[in-house]
């Protein structure tokens, strides 16, 4: 049997991470994936119970919908300690995407100052004769995301509410 230890997850996350930043196109799915459960796996591995309950409360639960948590310190000194349930929440890691389009955010912001939504629609037009001269240039296609998601973020326009637009 295998140990995984924090250690190791954390060594494997920085080399999938440098590889990912020195790759022009970033991780293949699978790659990224397997990111993604191993950044799951740390945060499980350092979490810290926020709460405890028992055995008894988990019966009430599934009978009447509700049961007791209790703080996390101290633990009464009335409860068994081998009926002790530590409960547990990990945040999630932010998706790459979101990640991406924050520092993209960051850069843009930094770079153009205030210009509103205008100023990368007015560029997207130049990116886009770029792209329409050399199709299989990926870098113009991103370039043409990042001014899409830059004018929409600048109009105060979410990802929901263009789902449902189209």
């Amino acid at each position: 049997m295998t140990t995984i230890t924090k250690e190791w997850l954390q060594q494997t996350i920085a080399e999938f991470e440098n590889t990912r930043d020195d790759i022009p196109f970033g991780l293949n799915d699978d790659d990224a994936k397997i990111l993604i459960v191993l950044k799951r796996a740390l945060a499980a591995l350092t979490a810290e119970p926020v709460a405890w309950t028992d055995a008894e409360e988990l019966r009430d639960l599934r009978t009447f919908g509700f049961c007791e948590m209790f703080t996390v310190e101290p633990v009464s000194k009335d409860a068994d300690m081998y009926r002790v349930i530590p409960l547990y929440t990990v945040s999630q890691p932010v998706p790459e995407r979101e990640r991406i389009r924050r520092e993209h955010a960051e850069w843009s912001d930094a770079t153009f100052g205030d210009v509103g939504p205008i100023g990368p629609l007015k560029h997207l037009s130049k990116e886009a004769l770029e792209t329409a001269a050399e199709p299989s240039d990926l870098s113009e296609w991103a370039d043409m995301q990042f001014l899409l998601w830059d004018a929409q973020r600048r109009a105060g326009i979410t990802d929901e509410q263009i789902a449902l637009a189209m």
